[in-house]
């Protein structure tokens, strides 16, 4: 037991007393085209939206090696230096080589395994929608090739395998950070259907920044897994660090979900938002050779045209418990990618209500699209007008259509807080 407190004292102190990534914001605003940088490309491990947060990273000089010094990408790593300066925050967890290393240590695993504990793998990603994260059944192979390798292993290496306390959770929640900021738009619920909690996870997160130190998250953009227990207990499932992974699929990783067919291209906007707000850096245009290849790209420009900082500040109030309405004109031709991006906005609790505004010839497919939804109000915009009133906005352009039929509606609904896409 002495040397791995030893060995987690000499992390801890390295940890404190190394320098600190400076993230610097630009002296003035820069965008820049996204394109297949050879650089960018090799050794990455994922797909566009990979390629999307590395371009990024590398414009701010974020040193991608940085946090993994320590290991980080190792999750009983992670389990004891987020316990070391949040006690508590991640459930309890053993090393299995630290049991093993104990009088009777066999006997107390098997003990700990039938008594609410289990055996997980310390690396590797997206257990949990795999659902392999539980490792049990291979208990007895796992301490066999144990045994047969320790003399082979050093002592101070990372643990490859522990025992963790089962959860009874309720929900859980991916949330996303970068440096000591929560990044608003990039919750999403994981397992659960209480996507009203999501506002409380990320409190909870927040309280775990304010908690470790700057030579871990500057620089560092991580996505959290929160799980919500039947209590009403938070705690850290794993912290997924965006950077070079040095051992478990080597290469450049981030969160995966930066990359999903569904959400990925709206996550990109809007964390594309935050880096232009935040440190006056971001992706302006993408290289019609990439753009050609995946309409990830298309879909990602058009989020990114229509999003404004006052999303950004209906996310921010949403922490506080105020909750906006949303009003979305879809009009006559409900382009696919705003249908997506409404999806994204039910799965991220973004608004109260969803006022969709349609046209006749399509208000029926829209209501099939999201039939069973209690917080969607589907409306055929010509219901808004007397006909002699609707003759005349029909011909309209699409802006402009937009903009009477939104302020008709919004002199009907009477609600003092809102936004308007």
């Amino acid at each position: 037991m002495e040397l791995y407190t030893n060995v987690l004292e000499s992390i801890i102190s390295d940890i404190e007393n190394s320098s600190v990534q400076v993230i610097k914001r630009k002296s003035v605003n820069e965008t820049f085209e996204l394109w297949r940088d050879p650089v960018l490309l090799a050794n990455i491990s994922g797909n566009m939206g990979v390629l999307f947060i590395r371009a990024i990273l590398k414009k701010l000089n974020v040193n991608e090696h940085h946090v993994f010094r320590w290991r980080l990408d190792n999750k009983y790593r992670q389990y004891q230096i987020l316990n070391h300066y949040f006690p508590g925050c991640v459930a309890k967890t053993i090393g299995l080589s630290e049991l093993l290393a104990e009088n009777n240590g066999l006997k107390k695993i098997r003990e700990l395994c039938a008594h609410g504990f289990f055996v997980k793998s310390t690396l590797g990603h997206r257990t949990g929608q795999a659902a392999s994260f539980d490792r049990t059944a291979e208990l007895e192979d796992i301490i066999k090739l144990y045994q047969e390798k320790k003399s082979q292993e050093r002592e101070d290496q990372p643990e490859k395998w522990m025992l963790q306390e089962r959860l009874d959770l309720n929900e859980e929640f991916r949330v996303h950070t970068f440096g000591n900021d929560l990044i608003y738009g990039l919750t999403f619920i994981m397992a659960g259907v209480d996507s009203s909690k999501s506002s409380a996870a990320e409190i909870f997160v927040q309280k775990v920044l304010a908690s470790l130190p700057a030579t871990i998250l500057q620089g560092a953009l991580i996505g959290w897994d929160i799980g919500i227990t039947h209590a009403d207990e938070y705690y850290i499932i794993e912290a997924n660090f965006t950077g070079f992974h040095p051992e478990y699929y080597p290469g450049f990783q981030t969160s995966g979900y930066f990359g999903d067919p569904d959400y990925g291209p709206a996550m990109c906007a809007w964390i594309n938002n935050y880096f232009r707000n935040k440190y006056q850096i971001s992706i302006d245009t993408v290289a019609q050779e990439l753009k050609s290849s995946s309409p990830f790209f298309e879909e990602f420009l058009y989020y990114k045209s229509i999003f404004t900082d006052e999303h950004i500040e209906v996310l921010q109030n949403k922490t506080k418990g105020i909750y906006a309405f949303a009003v979305i004109y879809l009009g006559k031709d409900a382009n696919p990618f705003l249908l997506n991006l409404i999806e994204y906005f039910l799965q991220e609790d973004f608004a109260t209500t969803y006022f969709l505004i349609t046209s006749e010839e399509t208000v029926q497919a829209v209501a099939n699209q999201f039939s069973g939804n209690q917080l969607l109000l589907i409306i055929d915009e010509n219901k808004l007008f007397l006909p002699e009133e609707y003759s005349l906005i029909r011909p309209l352009s699409y802006q402009e259509r937009k903009k009477v039929c939104c302020n008709k509606l919004l002199t009907k609904i009477e609600e003092k807080y809102y936004f308007i896409l």
